[in-house]
């Protein structure tokens, strides 16, 4: 492990997940949790009621402003609640809860346009932002684009096939074993927006990722690059940097200001799965892995699915479980229930032994700067945290550009102190974001 002087970030040649290990496909849960926001102030209008039936693949929630996409069903079965669920995020979500019949019967609402060649773009657009795929940031878009009426312009395409920049991550595999399809979707990607250009991003270590993209001849449908990895590059702040040689004002700057636009290997696969199937998002692939899992597994699990299910797929805890993660081991969030259900950024789950857990309470921060040096965004995190932990939201903000920062888990990670400051920058932002949603509701 060594620090990136360039940009901030750390070199980790840690191999997470396991990238030999094919993707397995879970069978349906008993019980999903579905719920209605991803973020603070922006949530979905129920569809159905307690009581009713739900096929597999029907729209049950939507939001009216389409700055949150739709939410479907991923089994059949019976609406047996809709009611606030708390997460370890903070605050209570509405959500759907489903109990599965176990037919599996599928009704999609979507029509598939298979030759996807000779369709319109706004159709196909619209069909993707239907089926609940974020190809595009539409929640930043105007009226027309969120609707899907209007496409918006795009001078390029990323494929970040290196996730945040560990060296294992799900994206490898799935560039390994869906090569065809990312052909086909690079395709679909070019007809809807034109680009200039669409690149994918690689891992230079990665050679089977590699291997597999030019053998499926998707080097003849985008650029593949093969970076020199370390973490966070993934980030597209980060990354956008390393392409175009641009940095993206912060706090409130987005690549997509500048007509960028990154995207994920597994929503490349979905968005395809949208138009050429007429299905929606109702699946995620999921790394399970850690010392406290018996057998670490990739996994393509229903959305709503509880996490205990993804241990019991797994073989169970190994040992003592200590500590239950959703994300990589630097920016995950550690979970106090294993109803937690799987969403729609789910794509690690890292389990700890009790012995792996390091169990020491933190303490005043000692102002070594080590996490000044590997902040990859250039802030002080020490202060950061400081002014959450004590409750000045807004001197954070205005003085120390607490939304600048990008989540990526480093500060804390070097941290002697043991300080967790993530945690409480995101504690700061979330009660600054509660803040300005209740001024505007009032």
């Amino acid at each position: 492990m060594k620090s990136v002087k360039l940009y901030g970030g750390l070199e980790l040649k840690t191999e997470l997940p396991f990238p030999d290990l094919p993707i397995e496909e879970m069978l349906a849960p008993d019980q999903i949790i579905l719920p209605l926001s991803d973020r603070p102030g922006i949530f979905c209008r129920p569809l159905v009621e307690r009581g009713e039936t739900v096929f597999k693949g029907e729209k049950i929630a939507e939001d009216p402003t389409r700055k949150m996409l739709p939410v479907h069903s991923s089994v059949s079965g019976q609406v047996t609640d809709i009611k606030p669920y708390r997460y370890a995020e903070g605050g209570n979500t509405l959500s759907i809860f489903i109990e599965s019949d176990g037919q599996d019967n599928y009704r999609p609402e979507l029509e598939p346009i298979e030759d996807f060649a000779n369709a319109e773009p706004v159709a196909l657009i619209k069909a993707i932002r239907e089926a609940g795929v974020k190809i595009i940031p539409f929640e930043t878009l105007p009226e027309a684009e969120r609707k899907g009426t209007k496409v918006t312009p795009v001078k390029h395409f990323v494929i970040n096939g290196i996730g945040r920049g560990f060296a294992g991550t799900i994206s490898r595999r799935l560039v390994v074993e869906k090569a065809p399809e990312l052909v086909e979707a690079a395709r679909l990607i070019q007809h809807i927006f034109h680009p200039h250009k669409i690149y994918l991003i690689l891992n230079q270590e990665h050679e089977d990722a590699i291997e597999a993209a030019k053998g499926a001849g998707l080097d003849s449908e985008v650029e593949i690059l093969a970076l020199d990895v370390f973490y966070p590059l993934g980030h597209p702040h980060l990354l956008f940097k390393t392409l175009f040689n641009k940095e993206i004002p912060c706090p409130g700057g987005k690549a997509f200001d500048y007509g960028v636009v990154f995207s994920n290997v597994d929503t490349a696969i979905h968005a395809l799965e949208a138009v050429k199937a007429g299905k929606p998002l109702i699946e995620r692939y999921v790394t399970v892995f850690g010392g406290g899992i018996t057998s670490p597994k990739n996994l393509k699990v229903r959305l709503g699915t509880p996490l205990k299910e993804l241990i019991q797929m797994c073989g169970g805890f190994q040992g003592n479980p200590g500590r239950l993660v959703l994300g990589n081991p630097l920016d995950g969030m550690a979970q106090f229930a294993l109803d937690r259900p799987v969403l729609k950024d789910t794509r690690w789950l890292w389990v700890q032994t009790e012995e792996e857990v390091v169990k020491e309470s933190y303490r005043a921060c000692i102002n070594c700067g080590d996490c000044i040096e590997v902040c990859p965004v250039g802030l002080m995190p020490n202060f950061l945290s400081k002014f959450c932990e004590f409750g000045k939201f807004e001197e954070a903000a205005k003085q120390y550009d607490l939304f600048t920062c990008i989540d990526c888990g480093l500060c804390a990670y070097v941290c002697p102190a043991r300080r967790p400051i993530v945690h409480l920058i995101n504690y700061g932002r979330r009660e600054l974001s509660l803040k300005e949603t209740e001024n505007g509701n009032a």
